[in-house]
């Protein structure tokens, strides 16, 4: 739903440039936008809401027509694709995340890296934090807005109880899928080093 909402937007939007482009701003019919928006929702199958200023706030101070987020990006967003996999697997074999728990998984992976280094120096420009803050770390804003940020992908529910078998959850799939996967996005956003085998 999320994707088709967001293309529906990024369509009007431009559509609604480049008629802005055609015509003269004197001889803008009234309700056009409207139009377009109730054209474009059908065309999309979307039933959501899209308001007017919303359009008309892409077109002020030569802002994106089609931006990728709303506000600025995550300073972690190399680390947080392999946090996400580990987020699906730990969901497979019935341990899914707290908020603690993630968030402890975060400031791990991004450790001595070159996310550590980008999350401090936009906390520091921003002046996130208190006196007692440690810079250079995740906090419960970045679970949340990690959760909102990939809420088309990424399902949470309320608690759920599971079968005590634990011996039956650990299967050779979901290691070797561990080794195979997860070590080489772990790799790929510089969270991990290759080591060569003695």
């Amino acid at each position: 739903f999320f994707l088709k909402y967001k293309d529906c937007v990024n369509s009007i939007a431009t559509n609604y440039a480049d008629l802005q482009g055609l015509q003269d701003k004197q001889f803008f019919f009234w309700g056009v936008l409207e139009k377009l928006i109730e054209c474009k929702k059908k065309e999309c199958g979307v039933s959501a809401d899209i308001l007017p200023s919303t359009i008309r706030g892409r077109l002020r101070n030569r802002r994106s027509l089609t931006p990728e987020s709303r506000g600025v990006k995550s300073p972690v967003e190399a680390a947080e694709e392999a946090f996400f996999q580990i987020c699906i697997q730990m969901g497979k074999i019935y341990q899914p995340l707290n908020v603690t728990e993630a968030i402890t998984l975060m400031n791990d992976m991004i450790r001595d890296t070159p996310c550590k280094d980008t999350l401090m120096d936009f906390q520091e420009s921003r002046k996130l934090g208190s006196a007692s803050f440690e810079y250079g770390s995740v906090a419960t804003g970045w679970w949340y807005g990690f959760k909102r940020r990939n809420r088309h992908r990424l399902v949470t529910k309320c608690g759920e109880k599971f079968s005590s078998h634990r011996d039956d959850w650990i299967k050779i799939k979901n290691v070797r899928q561990m080794y195979d996967v997860i070590y080489d996005e772990l790799v790929d956003t510089c969270v991990a080093i290759n080591l060569d085998v003695p």
